[in-house]
């Protein structure tokens, strides 16, 4: 189901977070943007190498782009998939995305991850619009 990265396609899926009552749902709104080197960076996992890239942000939802590729060799079953990704996205909650909860995960299709670096790096700029508070 994957491919390798760069140029070539490989695996992803849109996540719905919704923000709790709790004032850090939008401090770290979950994004591998690397403020350095002003793009997104792959990052590794125990079950994963991911990217993720902000989608859509409002006070009632938080959509972001999964990009994935598995890191056990083989071919797996899209059930396997799903509960990686579930597991993945409840351990992300649980650790680094505190005050958000998982709404939904979205069937897992097959794209280019984003190459282009930004010359400036804040959330609106990379939506291409305003945050709706």
């Amino acid at each position: 189901m994957s491919a390798s990265r760069g140029a070539h396609k490989v695996d992803y899926v849109t996540v719905t977070l919704v923000p709790t009552a709790d004032e850090r749902s939008f401090r770290h709104v979950p994004s591998t943007f690397s403020p350095v080197n002003r793009s997104y960076e792959w990052r590794h996992g125990q079950q994963l190498d991911y990217l993720i890239v902000p989608k859509k942000v409002s006070s009632n939802e938080i959509q972001v782009e999964l990009f994935f590729e598995g890191t056990r060799k083989g071919r797996q079953s899209s059930r396997d998939v799903q509960k990686t990704l579930q597991d993945f996205v409840r351990g992300k909650i649980e650790s680094e995305w505190a005050g958000l909860r998982l709404a939904s995960i979205g069937r897992p299709g097959v794209a280019v991850p984003p190459q282009k670096t930004f010359v400036r790096g804040t959330i609106e700029e990379m939506l291409g619009a305003n945050l709706e508070m």
